[in-house]
């Protein structure tokens, strides 16, 4: 009787040893473990996840042996929820510091899939993410990251499947943060801020005159053919422009802006029978209010909050404006003084224009 009871309870160990077993295969979901893939100091965080996986797709399909033996595939979840518990991982695996620059992380692609080996079980996990950043115009993409690892495990060791998931996870955080360190003094995508310099260009060529404080213009510089039966004496054709130059240094773009501020010789004329001082300074103040215009371009640019994204067309919008400023002086200087004709408020334009030159050309370069 004794020896007969002794083997009833083995038996009934071992069932309730294979039932719980079997219990746990099919039913436990996998438990992921967050932790601290990186320390210290970094110029970024994490500040969201967007699991952009396909909801068709499944988290993970298992294999497990059930209670009669038999090898079945499953499918499996992680506890809470693959959607929260891989974002909570890799937002959380990096330091968080909400004064540094936000990333964001899209999950493309996040699955465990198995095969029934008879022996053993053979898993891969696949993992493909993309980092991002917003900007005012939308999301700028910055690099993608994609891994595939393949691990084999015991039909009813399903705990050896959570080791594997976090090592991809973690790899992906670790990758970014080598890549920012990489990238980020060269990279223009990570710039942290935005530098202006100007310089004025002032070397002649044969048919074009820039403009320099120290050079007047003479009446040599008009040299296109007066045209027949015109009511003007004389006529110059001054404008400005500029080169923009870019070059990346320790995480910042150094925006060079030359400025061109020029006048046409072979557009510009003038008749012999005005050619005296009184009519040759009219005309070169049509070229200081280019100049004077130009200026004020220049400080509008120093002024302005340069977006990072797109300070080319911010620059451009405002020369442009300039430029229509430009026009619009020119014509009321033409207009207030009678091309010249009228004495008194030619000497008022001048002592204006000298006040408003030597006010703006004192501007320091940002």
């Amino acid at each position: 009787m004794r020896k007969h009871s002794s083997c009833l309870v083995f038996q009934l160990l071992v069932s309730i040893l294979l039932t719980s077993m079997v219990g746990f295969a099919g039913n436990e979901p996998i438990r992921l473990r967050v932790e601290r893939v990186q320390n210290g100091n970094w110029d970024y965080f994490i500040e969201k996840v967007i699991d952009d996986r396909s909801p068709e797709q499944g988290f993970a399909n298992l294999w497990h042996r059930d209670g009669t033996g038999k090898y079945k595939s499953f499918s499996s979840e992680i506890n809470g929820g693959s959607k929260l518990a891989i974002s909570n991982f890799l937002m959380y695996g990096l330091p968080r510091n909400p004064e540094a620059r936000p990333m964001q992380i899209r999950i493309l692609d996040c699955k465990i899939r198995e095969n029934n080996e008879i022996k053993h079980v053979s898993g891969q996990v696949s993992l493909k993410v993309q980092f991002e950043m917003e900007k005012d115009w939308g999301t700028q993409v910055l690099t993608s990251y994609a891994m595939k690892l393949n691990y084999t495990r015991s039909i009813n060791n399903l705990e050896s499947i959570e080791p594997h998931l976090r090592k991809v996870l973690a790899n992906s955080l670790k990758y970014i943060h080598q890549w920012v360190k990489k990238e980020s003094a060269t990279n223009i995508l990570l710039a942290k801020g935005l530098q202006l310099s100007f310089k004025n260009y002032e070397e002649e060529d044969t048919d074009t005159i820039y403009y320099h404080k120290d050079r007047a213009l003479s009446f040599d510089d008009f040299r296109a053919k007066p045209p027949r039966n015109n009511k003007f004496q004389a006529a110059i054709f001054p404008s400005f422009g500029y080169d923009l130059h870019r070059e990346l240094k320790e995480g910042f773009i150094h925006i060079h802006v030359i400025l061109k501020v020029y006048m046409i010789r072979s557009a510009s004329w003038a008749s012999a029978l005005i050619k005296s001082n009184y009519s040759l300074n009219h005309e070169q103040r049509h070229f200081d209010l280019v100049k004077l215009v130009s200026e004020r371009f220049k400080s509008k640019l120093i002024s302005e909050k340069l977006n990072l994204d797109n300070y080319e067309g911010i620059i451009n919008v405002e020369y442009l404006e300039f430029y229509r400023e430009m026009n619009r002086l020119q014509d009321k200087y033409d207009q207030e003084t009678n091309h010249g004709m009228n004495k008194p408020k030619q000497d008022d334009w001048n002592r204006w224009i000298d006040a408003e030159l030597n006010m703006l050309q004192t501007t320091p370069n940002k």
